[in-house]
């Protein structure tokens, strides 16, 4: 009797036991998810998975973050990918990003600069699927939000520049020619979309901004608006120092560190205007039967005169870049003399960059620069001394006040 009361209890004493584990298991579920709801967010149409938390904490030198986007409805909208309240000075912190999206197959930056990617259309039912690698050469640990939001605009500086323009649906002269007349606004589809460009002698695409005159090169896709100088730098500057020479990255090339020296002095106090945006270091390549390393940029632009507004190389993402060889030529440039398409800087006594190479022999690069003349000169030594005329991307947020001429410029508004 007393071996069968023992054998009771035991038998209690384990279904007990069990009980326990499946209620364990049970709220280890209902707490998985719970934690895995609450990362996942829906907004206007958006299903935005964070794999890894809003709440990202960088405590190696390398860190990975894994998020999707989902379009949930039967419409192509638009999102952002910002960087929210780090926890300290994100200065010399890169990150890496990469995705099924073609539009953002791959693009590097700088984390300080906060908005990784801007207005990317996600069309009905896609999903986009991203991984952010962040490489962290300090010594210190930090934190910072990751924010995926919609966005939409409406009467920005595009829309402006579209109502005050005819838009044209091709160039009046071919691309192996120089745009001498005012060809106008020209639209150009591309996978991402439509983009507008001036070409020739456009006498309607003048912004004053940041204390400065500046020259509308196109609209983006995502309805931004690029800017180049009106004028060039003071100083010379070499694409690369003799040091550098045969450097295959732009972010760390002599001319960017001017570049970005001249923007913490005169565009810091502008910072919320201007977009980071993608520039294009066209680092594409053939080989020569002779060994040199030619980039595509030369047969596309002096062989087969085809500028390309999708980049073959490397996307950089940053607030300041310069003027690609391809833009420049859909702005009107050519081989040939040019005085009359508005890059065109009377009484320049030495050239200006672009940053698309253009060969590389014996580990020294060379790149496409536009001559005081006006024309698209190739073989310019990365180590030689010219011009940098800066290019800057307006938010496309942006509203303006103007009609676009010398007289009276676009301006931002308040409003």
């Amino acid at each position: 009797m007393r071996k069968k009361y023992k054998v009771t209890l035991l038998g209690i004493a384990i279904l007990i036991l069990l009980l326990s584990g499946v209620e364990a298991h049970y709220q280890m579920y209902k707490s998985e998810e719970k934690d895995l709801s609450a990362f996942i967010k829906v907004a206007e149409g958006l299903s935005i998975n964070y794999l890894n938390g809003t709440d990202i904490h960088v405590t190696k030198r390398e860190s990975e973050v894994s998020f999707s986007v989902t379009n949930q409805l039967d419409e192509t909208l638009y999102y952002n990918i910002d960087i929210l309240n780090p926890s300290s000075s994100l200065e010399g912190v890169t990150y890496r990003l990469t995705s099924d999206n073609p539009s953002v197959s791959e693009a590097i930056g700088n984390l300080e600069q906060n908005a990784i990617a801007s207005r990317i259309s996600i069309d009905p039912g896609i999903t986009h699927r991203y991984t952010l690698e962040i490489l962290n050469p300090n010594s210190n640990d930090f934190s910072f939000e990751l924010e995926i939001l919609p966005e939409e605009v409406e009467n920005s500086f595009a829309n402006t520049i579209l109502n005050d323009n005819d838009i044209k649906e091709s160039t009046m002269t071919s691309f192996n020619a120089s745009a001498t007349e005012n060809e106008g606004l020209i639209r150009q589809s591309t996978e991402l979309g439509n983009m507008y460009y001036f070409r020739g002698n456009i006498t309607n695409n003048y912004v004053s901004f940041a204390n400065n005159l500046w020259r509308i090169v196109k609209i983006n896709e995502d309805n931004s608006v690029k800017l180049i100088l009106n004028d060039t730098l003071e100083n010379l500057v070499a694409m690369n120092t003799t040091e550098l020479a045969g450097n295959n990255d732009f972010l760390t090339s002599t001319a960017y560190q001017s570049l970005s020296d001249w923007y913490a002095t005169y565009l810091t106090d502008f910072d919320e205007s201007i977009s980071s945006t993608y520039y294009c270091f066209d680092n594409s390549v053939t080989t020569s039967s002779t060994g040199e390393i030619i980039y595509l940029s030369n047969t596309r632009l002096f062989t087969d005169y085809l500028p390309s507004n999708v980049c073959g190389g490397l996307n950089v993402s940053s607030k300041i870049g310069l003027l690609t060889a391809d833009e420049a030529v859909m702005a009107g440039a050519s081989a040939a003399e040019n005085t009359n398409y508005y890059l065109y800087i009377d009484g320049l006594q030495v050239s200006w960059w672009t940053m698309t190479p253009n060969k590389r022999e014996n580990n020294i690069m060379s790149y496409m620069a536009l001559s005081t003349n006006g024309s698209l000169v190739r073989d310019i030594d990365e180590t030689s001394s010219i011009f940098l005329r800066p290019v800057i991307t307006l938010s496309r947020k942006t509203r303006v006040t103007g009609t676009g001429t010398l007289e009276d410029p676009y301006q931002l508004s308040e409003n």
